[in-house]
């Protein structure tokens, strides 16, 4: 009996349907017809001898088979490209350029393991900026995606995540019931800081700006301390702070949109993978609570959205 061979274009057709769930998609990242992609994922299944995806016309699943196949599909993929890197048979490395704001940054670790494993060979360099420093980058040419909180006036990004943002303070703190409300957020052009004091001011509550910083650790230091309230985000909100709102006399606060950019020329491969996955890492994720949402990278409660001089002030 002749032993079948699992073609290595065969288990890449089936690994892009499986992670878009999607044989349209899939098509379109592999620059081929819907039907081609059909025909292939017919072929594997003979040679397997399986049924690999439960299909019907809203949904594409993968059947039990087509797990287990999905698992030694991507081991077999990644074996193959690091064979032919290391014979220097593979063609040159790819490389993507990403800039994110701070906020934004926080919830990438997620998708970047997700790519990493779907193109190991391709470089991607990250810079993080202000989320209008971002989109004039990207449309410098200076990066192939912007992944930012705020649009900055433009509509032509594809909003990918959207999250509510809170009033915060130290649990058991007093600042919110201060007048004026003492406030700890980023300076000037920050949307968290347009947020709050449009709110503040549309519903005439007293505020003054006590304490800035660069960073989040730095406005979480006279938060912490009890002395200021902050804005968050209901994913970021760490230990020993609590969400605050009308109960203490606050308004309430809009939610923030995380919205992904891409150059209007050029169609890299690994770009348009890399922003499909960002995309594809909230899809189909469940919006009625934020600890099944991708989660971000804490490092403090409050979001980092400016550049400041390094030092944190405190005003009168």
């Amino acid at each position: 009996m002749l032993r079948s061979n699992l073609d290595v274009d065969l288990l890449q057709a089936f690994a892009e349907v499986a992670h878009t769930r999607s044989f349209t998609q899939a098509a379109e990242r592999l620059n081929r017809v819907q039907s081609a992609v059909s025909g292939q994922i017919k072929r594997l299944e003979a040679i397997t001898g399986v049924r690999l995806f439960d299909r019907t016309r809203r949904s594409v699943k993968l059947t039990k088979e087509g797990e287990i196949l999905l698992d030694y599909a991507q081991k077999i993929l990644r074996l193959n490209d690091a064979a032919l890197s290391d014979l220097g048979q593979t063609r040159p490395s790819e490389k993507v350029r990403l800039a994110v704001s701070d906020h934004s940054a926080c919830f990438l670790p997620q998708a970047l393991v997700r790519f990493a494993a779907a193109m190991p060979t391709v470089q991607l360099e990250i810079r993080c900026e202000r989320s209008w420093d971002a989109l004039d980058a990207l449309d410098a040419g200076d990066v192939d995606l912007a992944f930012v909180t705020q649009p900055c006036g433009r509509t032509d990004g594809a909003v990918v995540y959207r999250e509510q943002l809170i009033w915060a303070a130290a649990e058991g703190s007093e600042a919110p019931g201060l007048d004026p409300l003492p406030l700890a957020i980023f300076g000037p052009g920050c949307v968290y800081r347009d947020a709050a004091l449009r709110a503040l001011d549309a519903c005439g509550k007293p505020w003054r700006l006590a304490y800035n910083s660069p960073s989040r650790d730095g406005l979480l230091i006279a938060v912490r301390a009890g002395l200021a309230v902050t804005v968050a985000t209901e994913s970021t909100l760490e230990s020993g702070l609590a969400a605050i709102g009308s109960e203490r006399g606050l308004p309430a606060l809009p939610e923030i949109e995380l919205s992904l950019h891409r150059r209007a020329v050029g169609n890299a491969s690994a770009t348009t993978r890399l922003a499909a996955i960002i995309r594809d890492t909230w899809r189909d994720a469940p919006t009625n609570g934020a600890e099944k949402r991708p989660q971000p990278a804490r490092r403090g409660g409050v979001p980092d959205e400016n550049r400041l001089p390094k030092t944190m002030n405190r005003s009168a």
